[in-house]
């Protein structure tokens, strides 16, 4: 049997999900931050795969196709007219991130990690056993 296309798989799987929970803490450690002197604030990103299913399977060990995606979002505004970054009217610019879909995204990638994690296991422990009963023959 050829369990190195599970591995890979799985290995694969899993390389995406630590880059979408990278990508998550990220975008939560940036969640507070204001703009900068020249206006800049910071976008949340977005991890996209471009690998199918079926490509993955097919190129055995190969690692999925990410990019990174910009999301470009006006800025959240709130109003504090004692901050030293507020702008004539009060208001002051914060990154346009959403915390609770960063923390959806970020649960849903361990999930999916773990997942991915005992599916590699089940195929360790199957070629394993396969291993045992052929050679007690």
């Amino acid at each position: 049997m050829e369990y190195e296309r599970t591995f890979a798989i799985s290995a694969s799987a899993m390389t995406l999900e630590r880059t979408r929970v990278e990508i998550a803490a990220l975008n939560l450690a940036n969640a507070n931050t204001v703009a900068g002197p020249d206006g800049t604030v910071y976008q949340p990103r977005r991890v996209v795969a471009t690998t199918a299913f079926s490509d993955a399977v097919t190129q055995g060990l190969a690692a999925p196709t990410m990019s990174l995606e910009v999301a470009q979002q006006a800025p959240r505004m709130v109003y504090e007219p004692g901050h030293p970054l507020a702008n004539a009217t009060g208001f002051v610019a914060y990154a346009s991130v959403d915390t609770a879909t960063e923390m959806v995204t970020l649960m849903s990638a361990m999930r999916s990690y773990e997942a991915n994690v005992a599916a590699m296991n089940t195929s360790r422990n199957l070629a394993l056993k396969a291993l045992e009963i052929g050679g007690n023959q």
